[in-house]
């Protein structure tokens, strides 16, 4: 009986779960809202004379995205002129356009119901499993833009007319354009849908400042243009000129040769050119096309000194002209003086099979030497000669060098200066008179050679200094990290070499190869043979070297600790070697090779205007005159004490 009731209460208990579960899922059914339906857009399209069109047409439907329009949905009707676009329940608008092709091309876009884009359009409401129906239209192509593109005083200009659009996602595209007449500036513009543009013009000359309607630098400042279906309607541009520099240039007596007129701008810390301009027969220029921004002027011509606004030869040295966006600053005059001229012959030239010599003019300035100016090389129809000119120089001191120009593959002789050196502070200088011609630097080339060495004995890095057959010096380098070091690309001729040559605080000796000390000056030096071949065990051990020492004290007797002291050779032929003073004032310049020296205290630490020398005539031992200062002899290894202590006046 128990075991009867177990049973009848356990299936009891199953239909009143699967009960549950019914009952469960029904409750589910009745909260779930119902699917949502769409609803239809449709209608029929008229053309623009009225009669159903059905030569192929488009329809957009756009929904509002914030201040933009994202299309919801797209259909092509290519025959017929009734359309049925399926779209969920929402707020829309409709724009329709006639296909692409040739035959529908007087046709443009409206939008339902008056708008010719989509923000003009007006919004239709789609319900739930309803059909909306419109009647839109085509219509008419607005019928031609036509217009005129002058500049200062009607003169026609030549630029490209484009018309933009807006998209609805609020971009601007291109649509079209054309090209005005070179001659007058007139332009027409066809085949544009009635609707909202926006113009520009592309392609404006250089010298004018290019705009949008109206008067406006860009498409997102222009002014809206409306066009109506089958108007004419007009735009005329009346464009600036950019800024302008003009003036006038006074020619040298005997001056005949073109000149131009370089407008430079400051980019990047440079002065930099910007544009340029010839000069007229009657000394005239003009230079357009400028920015507002701040200009230097100059300039140039083959027989004339470079000269630029209001002084200096360069840019660097000139004075600003300021410039706002449209100004024309007229009266910028240039007066430059007569040029220099230098020339030579170049005999027998080997080139290979390609290439040409090409001359350059390196000028002096100060300690250095720069490039100033080229000169053509023309064969002189004799052997393998050629001759050389160059201009626009002024006066000064030069060097010309000669170099192997577009060669084949490797070339055929080194660059090679005056006095045949490999650099131009080693070439043989010359000067140059402006309004004159100095002739006769001849330069004479050949294959290249080479020069290669070590150093030992120094525990670090080492200057070698290469020496060119005219007693100058011509190149240096440090030695590599196997204390090797290699001169290549050299000038046939006699050179010399020299270590350890560079300002230091050591105490090791300069010295010439072939073991000769540095006190035998450039004279004294062993040469090296090049003639276009490879010169190798060209070596120097580096010995230790003679000592001068002393003490440097102030006015009232006091030590002076870190100055740099120096022991250099009256002439300055001799390798400079200093030493830092103690806080006993002491110092010991290590170093020195067997020679005369005077001892200078710099002028950072003399006290006085200028540096101060070793005088022992002198009450403090010290002069600032080297033409009173005393020498002081070395032997190297050994060391010479001064005789009085160095006082300075600080």
């Amino acid at each position: 009986m128990t075991a009867m009731l177990r049973g009848v209460q356990t299936r009891r208990a199953s239909i009143s779960g699967v009960a549950l579960v019914m009952a469960l899922l029904l409750s589910l059914l009745v909260a779930a809202p119902a699917h949502a339906v769409n609803g239809t857009l449709s209608g029929t399209l008229t053309g623009p004379d009225g009669d159903l069109y059905d030569k192929g047409f488009k329809v957009e439907v756009f929904q509002a995205d914030g201040d933009h329009w994202q299309l919801a949905a797209s259909q092509t009707v290519w025959s017929g002129s009734v359309f049925a676009v399926s779209l969920p329940p929402g707020s829309y608008r409709a724009c329709f356009s006639a296909t692409v092709d040739a035959w529908a091309e007087e046709a443009g876009q409206r939008c339902w119901s008056d708008g010719y884009d989509v923000r003009g359009a007006t919004d239709i409401l789609i319900t739930d499993g309803s059909t909306t129906t419109i009647d839109p239209s085509l219509p008419k192509e607005a019928k031609v833009v036509r217009g005129r593109i002058v500049g200062p005083g009607g003169v026609g200009i030549q630029a490209f007319v484009a018309p933009y659009r807006q998209l609805p996602n609020g971009t601007w595209e291109w649509r079209g354009g054309d090209q005005s007449d070179p001659a007058d500036g007139t332009f027409a513009l066809r085949d544009l849908d009635p609707g909202t543009y926006r113009f520009c013009l592309l392609d404006v000359p250089r010298d004018y400042v290019s705009e949008c309607w109206e008067e406006v630098a860009n498409l997102g400042d222009a002014q809206d243009v409306t066009l109506e279906p089958g108007n004419v309607s007009a735009l005329h541009f009346r464009l600036a000129r950019k800024a302008a520099i003009s003036g006038t240039v006074t020619r040298p007596p005997g001056s005949t040769e073109p000149m131009s007129v370089i407008a430079y701008h400051l980019r990047f810390g440079q002065w930099a050119f910007a544009e340029a301009a010839g000069v007229a027969p009657d000394g005239s220029y003009r230079i357009g096309a400028l920015q507002a921004e701040a200009y230097r002027v100059c300039v140039n011509g083959y027989d004339v000194i470079g000269t630029c606004w209001q002084q200096g030869s360069d840019p660097a040295q000139a004075s600003d002209i300021v410039l706002t966006a449209t100004q024309q600053r007229a009266g910028i005059d240039l007066a430059p003086g007569p040029a220099g001229f230098v020339s030579g012959t170049l005999p027998d030239v080997y080139l290979g099979a390609q290439g040409y010599p090409s001359v350059t003019a390196w000028r002096q300035v100060g300690d250095t030497w720069a490039g100033v100016g080229g000169g053509e090389a023309v064969q002189t129809g004799i052997g393998s000669d050629w001759t050389y000119e160059i201009g626009s120089l002024p006066s000064g001191t030069y060097v010309v060098c000669v170099e192997h120009s577009e060669p084949e593959f490797v070339t055929a002789f080194p660059r090679t200066c005056n006095g045949g050196s490999p650099s131009p502070q080693g070439g043989v200088p010359f000067e140059v008179v402006a309004g004159t011609t100095t002739s006769g630097i001849d330069i004479d080339t050949g294959q290249a050679g080479e020069i290669r060495g070590g150093v030992s004995g120094a525990p670090g890095r080492v200057r070698v200094d290469l020496y060119a057959p005219t007693g100058r010096l011509a190149l240096s380098q440090w030695t590599g990290p196997n204390n090797r070091y290699r001169f290549g690309e050299l000038p046939a001729g006699d050179y010399r070499v020299g270590f350890h040559r560079a300002v230091a605080r050591t105490s090791l000796a300069a010295e010439w190869w072939h073991n000769r000390g540095d006190g035998l000056g450039h004279s004294g030096a062993t040469p090296v043979p090049v003639d276009g071949d490879v010169v190798e065990g060209i070596r120097a051990t580096l010995d230790e070297g003679g000592t001068i020492d002393g003490r440097l004290l102030g006015s009232a007797g006091e030590p002076v600790q870190g100055c740099t002291v120096q022991a250099r050779a009256r002439d300055r032929s001799l390798a400079v070697r200093t030493a830092i003073s103690d806080v006993t004032g002491a110092f010991s310049i290590g170093g020195l090779s067997t020679a005369s020296y005077v001892v200078l205290v710099p002028k950072a630490c003399s006290g006085e205007p200028s540096g101060i020398f070793y005088d022992t005539g002198s009450p403090d031992g010290t002069t600032s005159r080297i033409r009173h200062a005393d020498d002081v002899a070395v032997t190297r290894g050994q060391t010479a004490d001064l005789g009085v202590d160095l006082h300075t006046s600080g």
